[in-house]
């Protein structure tokens, strides 16, 4: 499997990918294109700026174990592998082991497209 980071590849497609391969050197995911591709945790993922989901699967047996919500007044959050995601397109991807990190109204958002299984 590429080194992402070491590559400079940031299109995947039908590929396995490690979401800590992809933050070797970084603390943050931007920029990316995944379409048909399974994403591997353990990590936390904060979805900032534009980033697109469209057709994507988690393996979590509902919202309340993948949603891990973050007060807008909290400020900087440390501790698990958490990583930013900002200008990325997942398309018919499958998330695993991965919970999403967000303030309240994300979650809404999330439950209006939540697909697990």
């Amino acid at each position: 499997m590429p080194m992402p980071p070491l590559t400079g590849d940031r299109q995947f497609r039908n590929q396995t990918v490690r979401i800590a391969d992809l933050t070797v050197t970084t603390t943050s995911i931007e920029g990316y294109e995944f379409s048909g591709c399974r994403l591997i945790g353990p990590a936390v993922l904060a979805f900032v700026d534009d980033n697109t989901l469209t057709g994507c699967t988690f393996d979590a047996p509902g919202l309340e174990a993948l949603f891990w919500e973050v007060p807008p007044n909290r400020g900087p959050v440390v501790g698990a592998v958490a990583v930013a995601v900002a200008n990325c397109m997942f398309s018919g991807c499958r998330f695993e082991m991965i919970g999403i990190a967000g303030p309240p109204e994300a979650r809404a958002m999330l439950q209006q497209g939540f697909s697990g299984g």
